[in-house]
């Protein structure tokens, strides 16, 4: 029987209820908490604390077990397997890469994803991946390195029941996608990828995306979009995401947000502007984006769409006709100009060459080149230098913009330097060098914004209950080293990475350990904004009844309190659980974090055994599920102990 076990049936064994009322929070520079005679699996002394919110650095020890933060404050009377210093290093919650295109053979080990810091990546990203989620569970048994999410595409939905002829749904066949991505939500899907720029996913019409998403509505989910445009015509595709967010009811995120082209340069003012008018109307909507003025996906990016149609082999018969290969060729040369300056900013990592350099040597248009390539080789990745630097820093500086690589694990040496360097580079180059923001701010928008707008509720800060998902690093050297012509370069300065409280990375090297976990989400993680500095008060009061009794008998007597005040790092919390039946005692010992949004609230926190043992504890609170109507509460207490149950009685989120 393992320790964890055992613990919990202390829990049950215990004979009366009791109740804790505490004043908690975030400790500030110089304030701590004395705890003593604990103790942890691992100990981070003396740290200086980032934790994801936004919030001031402070320095505390952080006190981790069983795979889940237990303790924050002065740990020097604790006892710990294993303590390490950390002092004059920074000790931020685990990078979420929302947007990872991983090599998935490459995630057993992931270094070029661990050497940044990151300790979870989402997966299925711009509108493509299996349809069945199931080989989620092939991943996880196969071992992971780091924690992996999925997105169910919406591109691959299209083509699975459409297929991929430019042509009308009919209702069957929207019924159907519906059906298909319902059945991935309901086995742990992150969002609703898509990619309405690629095909088949580009023939679908606007209603026709709303009718097939709107399904997801209840889940709370959230839809990130390769816009159809990201270049001539950016604002009316950023808009139409927003559109199909609103009328489907998901949150809409603009993925790898940017604007490409010089003749579009300044046009993120507009686009930024979209984003802030939806938030102003009670939408949330937000964007990543990664840190470089350079794009890589694949050389058919320039070919027209209507090229396109029916596939590859069709495609290949276009260019085989004469007089519609001069039309095709002039037609590439537009859209090369709408997205870069010349066919000199189009770059063939493979090749470490240009699309230029290649026309030039051949005799040919870069048009033409660009057929023969498709023609011999397909569509080889391919590096677009689209972008100006005002309107990069405008939209990292959006509030609700996180950072993502659009790269992921990797071991490749021709490939975009994303993919080795994302979160080391904003910490780095962004961060210290350019000051463009605070490192706080960058945190947040590698953690705990990523971490909302996907829906996790247990992950992406520093606080007591959270999963020990911890990276370690030091702002004074944290670089990226990857380049263009030489991107396998590994990032310097991450010390330490913790996945599922045990080290991935320890000393700035690899440990092989295999802790990552097929994260999966439910409906009751809602994707939110961050809402942290605001005033929050969740009440609590009535009777539990289990599910599983049908609502015919009264469960436990339940009593919850959280006052959180606009502005402070403190929140006035009480938790009363009254369980006759089952005769068991939990005391609230600290509430690590309070989240709410719409009527939904969730906090984390510890609650104390005997001989000052403690456990995580989780509660999500619905004011009104949106499946059954009714008020919901769910209590987990480690991984053991899972309570749900519906409300009689009085609940309000405020």
């Amino acid at each position: 029987m393992n320790s964890f076990r055992k613990r919990f049936l202390i829990l049950l064994s215990a004979a009366v209820l009791l109740v804790g009322i505490v004043c908690v929070g975030y400790p500030q520079t110089g304030q701590s908490k004395e705890k003593t005679k604990q103790e942890f699996d691992l100990i981070l002394h003396d740290g200086t604390i980032i934790d994801g919110t936004g919030s001031k650095r402070y320095t505390a020890d952080v006190g981790i077990s069983d795979g889940y933060i237990q303790s924050i404050g002065n740990l020097d009377g604790a006892i710990g397997k294993a303590e390490i210093n950390v002092s004059g290093k920074i000790v931020s919650p685990g990078f979420i890469d929302m947007h990872s295109h991983a090599d998935t053979e490459v995630l057993a080990t992931a270094k070029s994803s661990l050497t940044q810091g990151v300790t979870t990546e989402l997966i299925g990203p711009d509108g493509w991946g299996p349809v069945d989620l199931s080989y989620m569970s092939e991943l996880e048994e196969k071992g992971l390195a780091i924690n992996i999410g999925s997105y169910i595409g919406f591109d691959s939905v299209w083509e699975e029941v459409v297929g991929y002829d430019d042509r009308r749904a009919t209702v069957e066949e929207i019924v159907d996608m519906q059906s298909l991505i319902e059945e991935a939500l309901e086995k742990g899907a992150w969002g609703i990828s898509a990619g309405l720029f690629y095909a088949p996913g580009n023939y679908a019409k606007i209603q026709e995306v709303i009718d097939v998403v709107s399904v997801a509505e209840k889940w709370r989910t959230n839809f990130p979009n390769h816009i159809r445009n990201e270049d001539n015509h950016v604002l009316e595709a950023t808009a139409e995401t927003i559109e199909i967010g609103e009328s489907a009811g998901v949150v809409p995120v603009i993925t790898h947000m940017k604007v490409m082209g010089p003749s579009n340069w300044g046009k993120s003012l507009e686009t930024i502007k979209l984003i802030q008018d939806a938030n102003k109307r009670g939408t949330f909507a937000a964007a990543d984006q990664y840190p470089y003025l350079a794009s890589q996906t694949g050389l058919i990016a320039i070919v027209p769409q209507w090229i396109q149609d029916g596939g590859h082999e069709e495609m290949l018969k276009r260019f085989a006709d004469p007089d519609m290969r001069r039309q095709i060729e002039e037609q590439i040369h537009e859209t090369i100009q709408s997205q870069v300056r010349d066919a000199g900013d189009v770059y063939f990592p493979t090749k470490q060459t240009t699309l230029a350099d290649i026309a030039a040597e051949q005799g040919v248009s870069p048009g033409e080149a660009t057929m023969q390539i498709l023609e011999k080789e397909g569509s080889i990745r391919t590096i677009y230098f689209f972008g100006h630097q005002e309107d990069f820093e405008r939209i990292l500086k959006n509030p609700t913009t996180a950072i993502a690589s659009d790269g992921g694990a990797t071991v490749s040496s021709s490939t975009h330097p994303r993919r080795y360097g994302t979160q080391p580079r904003v910490l780095g180059k962004l961060v210290r060098e350019e000051g463009l923001l605070s490192l706080e701010e960058a945190v947040q928008k590698m953690s705990g914004l990523p971490a909302n707008i996907i829906g996790m509720i247990d992950r992406g800060f520093i606080a007591e209950g959270m999963i020990a998902d911890i990276t370690v690093f030091d702002a004074n050297t944290v670089t990226d080293k990857a380049t263009y012509d030489n991107p396998k370069q590994y990032a310097e300065g991450i010390e330490h990475v913790i996945i599922n409280g045990q080290f991935a990375i320890k000393n700035s090297e690899p440990t092989g350990v295999q802790a990552g976990k097929a994260l999966k989400r439910s409906y009751d993680m809602p994707s939110r904004p961050i809402s942290l500095n605001e005033a929050h008060k969740v009440s609590v009061k009535g009777h539990l009844v289990n599910e599983n009794q049908g609502g015919a008998k009264k469960g436990p007597k339940i009593n919850i309190m959280v006052d959180q005040q606009a502005d402070q790092t403190q929140s006035k919390a009480k938790l009363q659980i009254i369980d006759k039946d089952n005769n068991f005692q939990i005391n609230l010992d600290e509430l690590g974090i309070l989240q709410t949004y719409k009527g939904w609230a969730s906090f984390t926190g510890t609650v104390k055994l005997k001989k000052n043992e403690t456990m995580p504890i989780l509660v999500t609170i619905d004011e009104k599920d949106p499946f059954t109507g009714i008020e919901t509460i769910r209590v987990k207490i480690g991984e053991n102990f899972q309570y749900s149950g519906t409300l009689k009685g009085e609940l309000k989120v405020d």
